[in-house]
């Protein structure tokens, strides 16, 4: 018997569920224990992963916080659970599901393929990313509201990633 699974077919499952997780291949679970995404050289140079997962989480409050949002409401726009928001946003240990980043890129209007680098999900050496993520990280501060200073250097760094994507 052989299957067919079409990029179609594939595509209307998930938009007739984007809350199931839909994989093509091995599930990501099996490929990830084994190291597969993460360059041999990476491997042992973890800090530089988890320093900007840690900006990611940072970026992503901020997001949600400029956009005066829950995360119950963010998880809701951006069709992601409100579990998955919590440790993104407070722990950089957690490695989001590669769904998770393309559907908070989308809601935020960023270039996936940065917001893939800062959280973890695929890895580049990219020093300028590095640095001026750890910048930003280390300028935020976590105000209910967004100080004029924490907007300016939210805005920057967004123009950043879109601008290093181009």
């Amino acid at each position: 018997m052989e299957m067919l699974v079409s990029r179609d077919w594939l595509r209307r499952k998930i938009e007739s569920d984007p809350d199931t997780d839909n994989d093509a291949g091995w599930p990501i679970e099996a490929v990830d224990n084994i190291g597969m995404f993460l360059p041999s050289e990476l491997v042992s140079d973890v800090g530089y992963v988890v320093e900007l997962k840690h900006a990611f989480g940072v970026f992503i409050r901020q997001l949600r916080r400029r956009d005066q949002l829950s995360v119950e409401a963010l998880a809701e726009k951006a069709r992601v659970e409100a579990r998955e928001i919590r440790l993104i946003e407070l722990d950089p240990n957690y490695k989001p599901r590669p769904r998770t980043v393309h559907q908070l890129a989308e809601h935020f209007a960023m270039p996936p393929q940065a917001l893939m680098k800062l959280s973890g999900a695929t890895v580049t050496r990219d020093e300028a990313l590095q640095e001026e993520a750890q910048k930003f990280a280390a300028k935020s501060d976590d105000l209910s509201k967004l100080t004029k200073q924490e907007r300016q250097d939210l805005e920057g760094f967004v123009k950043f990633l879109v601008l290093s994507q181009k």
